[in-house]
């Protein structure tokens, strides 16, 4: 007789159970061995969450602001505003030879371009694949969402690459492994591509009144469509898009005094000076510290990046971005004679009230800083007024005999001799570039004998900082409606810029390229980047010849060449050269 006890049936129980187990719940053997860490973060577990995706589009943010912004180096990126109609280097800053040094084995060539722009585009590549992924997490209205912005990103650079080198290399997905065959796309494709992108953008993105100052918005997405469908010759196309910036009920230039210092008590110089420095107009206004975001109710501000002073990752040097430096003479330094014959310079220290601590780098063309202006009614336009470019200073060092005195409205004896004195130490500039007055508490000097003196480390222009303005809008609108010969729709958008500025009226008999042009200097001077500007258009070398002809341009030069390392290491295709260059 055989005997079964309640120990053997449960074993029995339990060897059926687990054959269930295994023959239901079997699985693909490579994901079953799958490693997913699960301690720290991976390319498996990074991308899951909706909180996961969004750092990973802020750090989109973040590495746009550091590579083209917050470079401080006299030949990083600002480099890009050298060498144009709006400025020229100096031989004493290291600048001079750019046109001999615009080779294929040039580290500006590949460092400032192309190598920040496929950075940005290999990450925006790796959010939008990841959001397909199974493991995402994403709800279908965040992933739009997430993919929109990666897609903004992406269409912009592809956009810039476009316009600095011609036609590029497009890669749209996770680069995962070495790749060496990669080929050109055309200088159209390119462009299409970007316009594929920010049109996905600028249907997805959330409404400019949806999101907050740290984000982009659909209106920026269609700023940037408008430039690509210019080059690309999609004019109906371009102007549709200009207009859903222009046309949208919460967007406006800004014409009347708004913001933080409209007092104009408040915006004079201490004692003994005794005179308004600054402040006065609304152009004026536009870049005071605190009134560049919609929430200060600037109705023109479209996309402003972000910045925050003394706080980790409020970005620059300690939380500006270093315009200012480059841009600003370093007044400091500037030689005034004393009636003995002795030199003393203009002030002791690096002022609040005159440049901060600029390194003279960009110094503006003489084109820029008269003939311009000229041309737009010198007196009348509020762009060039005292408060817009800065043309006189005060002597601030007690040292000098001529203390309290307006240097060249008084015929203060100033030593203007040599090439570093009129192109580093004084030149006028532009008060956008700076923070008159404004400069953070901690850059001030503990001894203020010297009112407003200021630290080593006052480096940077400590506001927010525009990527897009309506103004620009505006003239992107006119460059479209003159491709399609409509001068006098093209002159329309041009005069609504120029009476917020006071300026005359231009005819649409004078519209053409070449006065948008000028039109984008006086309203965007050390916004936009003038060298991208020119180089989309193929008119980068006429400009510069016409206009600041020391810089021996050839014209091939109107297209970076493309890097040789990327020729070099590319050994499974041709990676053609741009002509002109080997």
């Amino acid at each position: 007789m055989k005997i079964i006890t309640k120990n053997k049936i449960q074993l029995k129980t339990l060897f059926v159970c687990f054959l269930y187990l295994i023959t239901t719940n079997s699985c693909d053997q490579d994901d079953f061995l799958k490693e997913v860490p699960l301690d720290f973060y991976s390319p498996e577990n990074a991308f899951i969450t909706n909180e996961d995706f969004q750092s990973a589009v802020m750090h989109l943010y973040g590495q746009y602001r550091a590579d083209f912004w917050d470079d401080s180096g006299s030949g990083g990126v600002y480099s890009v505003w050298q060498f144009t109609d709006l400025v020229h280097g100096t031989s004493s800053a290291g600048l001079m030879n750019h046109a001999g040094n615009l080779t294929s084995q040039s580290s500006t060539v590949y460092e400032y371009f192309w190598k920040r722009a496929y950075r940005i585009i290999y990450d925006a590549n790796t959010i939008i694949e990841r959001s397909e992924a199974q493991e995402s997490e994403l709800t279908d209205e965040q992933k739009k969402l997430i993919q929109a912005e990666a897609m903004f990103f992406r269409g912009y650079m592809y956009k810039l690459l476009a316009n600095m080198y011609g036609g590029v290399p497009i890669t749209l997905e996770e680069t995962k492994e070495p790749k060496r065959d990669y080929v050109r796309a055309s200088r159209e494709e390119t462009y299409l591509q970007a316009a594929t992108d920010l049109k996905f953008a600028a249907d997805n993105l959330p409404d400019i009144n949806e999101v907050d100052n740290t984000r982009i918005n659909n209106l920026a997405a269609f700023h940037y469509l408008s430039e690509v469908y210019i080059s690309l010759e999609q004019w109906p196309n371009a102007i549709d898009a200009a207009s859903m910036v222009i046309d949208h009920p919460s967007t406006a230039l800004m014409t009347e005094r708004f913001g933080t210092d409209v007092d104009p008590e408040r915006n004079r110089f201490p004692a003994p000076f005794n005179d308004t420095i600054y402040g006065g107009d609304v152009f004026w206004d536009l870049f005071r510290p605190g009134n560049q975001n919609r929430s200060a109710g600037n109705t023109e501000a479209i996309w402003v990046m972000q910045y925050a002073v003394d706080i980790p990752g409020g970005s620059g040097s300690r939380g500006g971005f270093p315009l200012e430096r480059q841009a600003c003479p370093r007044v400091y330094q500037t030689s005034i004679i004393n009636d003995n014959g002795t030199l003393h310079p203009v002030a002791p220290h690096p002022n609040t009230y005159l440049t901060g601590r600029g390194i003279g780098g960009m110094r503006p063309t003489n084109f820029f800083l008269r003939e311009l202006w000229e041309r737009s009614g010198f007196d009348q336009d509020i762009r060039n007024s005292k408060y817009n470019i800065v043309r006189d200073m005060p002597v601030m060092n007690p040292e000098s005999d001529h203390y309290g005195k307006w240097v060249f409205r008084d015929n203060v004896p100033i030593v203007l001799e040599s090439e570093a004195d009129t192109t580093r130490s004084w030149y006028p500039y532009l008060a956008k570039t700076t923070t008159v007055g404004k400069h953070p508490e901690f850059l001030y000097l503990p001894d203020q004998t010297v009112p407003g003196s200021l630290t080593s480390r006052a480096r940077d222009t400590y506001r927010e900082n525009y990527i897009i303005r309506l103004a620009e809008t505006y003239l992107l609108r006119a460059e479209a409606y003159l491709g399609q010969n409509d001068l006098i729709n093209a002159a329309a958008d041009i005069n609504v810029v120029r009476h917020r500025a006071h300026a005359p009226d231009v005819n649409p008999s004078d519209v053409n390229i070449d006065y948008i042009l000028d039109e984008r200097l006086r309203e965007l001077a050390f916004e936009e980047y003038r060298s991208v500007t020119l180089r989309r258009l193929g008119l980068l070398v006429e400009r510069c010849k016409k206009y600041n002809p020391l810089i021996q341009y050839q014209d091939y030069h109107n297209l970076y060449p493309i890097p040789f390392s990327e020729i070099e290491k590319n050994t499974g295709s041709v990676l053609e050269q741009n002509p002109g260059y080997f």
